[in-house]
């Protein structure tokens, strides 16, 4: 035996992005030296590595020692010894070599023959070199498409079985159905752990039988839709055959299936999840019960204190007149505040709407709640964003005012940690189409979305996760009722109040309103109402007059002390949005009246229109009220016709000035 070697570069070929570099082994059977000679200087030219044999029964050895990929045999005729190598050859199966005989041209009567027997190509003896090169080339090409193949069987096969693994080691139980009905075609090993069946037993069983919830009559499921396509169930009830109950969430695909489609349904056990759920949402539940109980049982607690002491003050015979009269207003401010308590807790059920619900355009509302909000803040910068037309909403415009100034608070309160002057509230309004199955889980239609955002330091997970309980509150001696009015208010709306913070980089309040009209409005903030400061220390008096004037479309801001009067009216005009007529009583017991007041006002602005209210008829001032810088008189018990008409009037005469 003879084995010729060939340089390796001429066999340098690109497959598949990668290089093959493996010589193609070629065996040489030949009895005849010239042709024998003759073939192998083709093949070495070809760059294929050629080895030599001439003796028909020493191929299997030299088969089992060396890989050949090709032999090329010389047939004279067909001997014994012939039948034999071919029968042996295709005992190989797809191991065995490309087959190529040289035969002379008078034995072309037996190639069908040959071909029958396994041979894969031929070759006359007297061919010339183009024809011979031309079934070499013919072979290698095959040869690489062979491999190719091969190759592409083995990848076939792994990927195969790794899918199958997938399949079959799942933790989740899967299952293979038919068609809509639900026939059982496949499963795999953890339908017997999670739904307690042997897979088995299950195929060509319906899964109506065995989720009847979802697969009902004609494959609809329990809410009419076609179980076909994508669709995800959560949280399903569902019993074992050994009466154990779980919970799954239960997800179906579409998957091509051989001239159709069937559908993979998978199942997974969260009981474990729900369980753990059940346990954070009791942990968060009984934390918000503390937190309200000890809000609610420390402002109780510190309000009957307050009226217990004023009554054992009342008892003491020692008391004059002025000392009684203190008493008894401490006592009513005490039971004053005790009534707002329980007025806010009743507004903590959000599922009692307001009955005086009316169209509302928003802008103008946040507008002037922002610039209201603000007067107790210094050098807050405030950005407000609208969309040219915006949605109608149907709400109560009261308390939509209240749950508003409250989320702007909040933000100014935060951005306060912060250098004066580097706070920033942005408030963005603008119209949104709420989809199905979106993040919010509210329902889908038209919104009005309503974003205040601050760049503050931000909210922990926790606080987020709390921001809206009763009583809690990150700041020292809140309260904490605010927010949780203003999620009460959203969800009495139909709408839904959502917080988002990164810490360190600010919080995001997102109210989401349900619009009342299909058509927006344009947003036109400004309007030709009234901006009304009111100075009295009497919560009641406050109350009616900012019912009654809110109610004729006014604005109206209510102080208790001159001090804070002057300052809401300094920060109205640092806004640019000054107050048109101020309501000023003249008797604020221990602080500034409204006399001195105004006469510190009218510094800032001296044709500022004013009216003076009094309950002492013979007060000087009201006699000569113009002198004073008074626009106008209203004597306590007032008309709330007359309060109305009195503002009005000078406030037209404002405007038109």
């Amino acid at each position: 035996m003879i084995s010729q070697g060939s340089d390796n570069s001429g066999n340098l070929h690109e497959f598949g992005g990668k290089v093959d570099i493996r010589l193609i082994r070629v065996l040489l059977i030949f009895n005849n030296r010239k042709n024998e000679e003759y073939i192998a200087s083709m093949v070495s030219h070809q760059a294929f590595e050629v080895t030599l044999c001439s003796d028909t029964s020493k191929v299997p050895n030299l088969i089992k020692g060396t890989k050949f990929d090709a032999i090329i045999c010389e047939v004279n005729s067909r001997s014994p010894q012939l039948e034999d190598l071919l029968i042996w050859l295709s005992g190989l199966g797809r191991s065995k070599p490309y087959l190529i005989f040289s035969i002379d041209r008078r034995n072309e009567n037996s190639l069908c023959t040959f071909i029958q027997s396994g041979v894969d190509d031929f070759i006359f003896n007297d061919s010339k070199e183009e024809e011979v090169f031309s079934r070499l080339k013919l072979m290698e090409l095959k040869l690489k498409k062979d491999k190719l193949l091969k190759e592409s069987l083995i990848k076939l096969r792994r990927d195969r079985k790794r899918y199958e693994s997938l399949f079959l080691e799942s933790p989740e139980a899967i299952l293979v159905l038919q068609n809509r009905q639900g026939k059982v075609i496949g499963v795999n090993r953890s339908v017997r752990t999670i739904l307690g069946y042997d897979g088995k037993s299950l195929l060509g069983k319906y899964m109506s039988l065995i989720f009847p919830q979802i697969f009902g009559k004609d494959g609809y499921a329990s809410n009419g839709e076609v179980i076909s396509g994508s669709t995800v169930l959560q949280s399903i009830p569902y019993r074992r055959p050994d009466g154990t109950s779980i919970s799954l969430d239960v997800m179906m695909s579409a998957i091509p299936w051989d001239s159709g489609y069937a559908l993979m349904m998978l199942c997974r056990d969260v009981s474990s999840r729900h369980s753990k759920e059940d346990g954070l949402i009791s942990e968060s539940k009984k934390k918000a019960l503390e937190c309200f109980a000890s809000g609610i049982s420390d402002e109780f607690g510190d309000l009957f204190t307050s009226i217990e002491g004023n009554l054992s003050l009342m008892e003491s015979k020692s008391l004059n007149d002025l000392d009684l009269t203190d008493a008894v207003k401490s006592a009513k401010l005490a039971c004053e505040r005790a009534r707002e308590i329980v007025l806010e807790v009743s507004a903590l059920r959000g599922n009692r709407g307001s009955k005086s619900k009316v169209r509302v355009l928003l802008p103008q509302l946040i507008s002037n709640t922002l610039n209201f909000s603000l007067f107790e803040f210094d050098r807050i910068k405030t950005v407000i964003n609208v969309e040219s037309s915006i949605y109608e909403v149907e709400g109560d415009e009261g308390q939509l005012r209240s749950a508003f100034e409250a989320l702007i608070k909040n933000a100014a309160e935060s951005v306060t940690r912060l250098r004066k002057g580097d706070g920033e509230i942005v408030v963005e309004v603008k119209n949104l189409e709420i989809l199905p199955d979106n993040e919010y889980s509210i329902h889908p239609g038209s919104y009005v979305h309503i974003s205040f955002k601050d760049n503050g330091p931000g909210l922990s997970r926790e606080e987020i996760n709390r921001i809206f309980d009763p009583y809690y509150s990150g700041k020292k001696n809140g309260r904490g009722f605010g927010l949780s009015r203003a999620a009460a208010t959203c969800r009495s709306h139909g709408g839904h109040i959502s917080a988002n913070s990164q810490e360190g980089y600010g919080a995001c309040f997102n109210v989401f309103l349900p619009s009342f009209t299909s058509e927006p409005r344009a947003a036109n903030v400004d309007s030709n109402s009234l901006r009304v400061l009111v100075l009295d220390d009497e919560p009641h008096i406050c109350a009616i007059v900012e019912k009654s004037l809110r109610k004729e479309g006014h604005d109206v801001y209510c102080t208790s002390t001159g001090k804070a009067a002057i300052r809401a009216f300094e920060k109205s005009s640092d806004f640019g949005k000054p107050f048109d007529v101020l309501i000023l009583d003249l008797d604020i017991r221990g602080g500034m009246g409204g006399n001195e007041t105004l006469a510190r006002i009218r510094s800032i602005k001296s044709n500022v229109k004013a009216i003076v209210t009094t309950g002492y008829v013979d007060d000087t001032v009201l006699e000569n009220y113009l002198e004073h810088g008074f626009s106008g008189v209203l004597t306590k018990p007032f008309r709330i016709t007359k309060l109305i008409s009195t503002v009005e009037r000078l406030g037209k005469t404002n405007f038109s000035n």
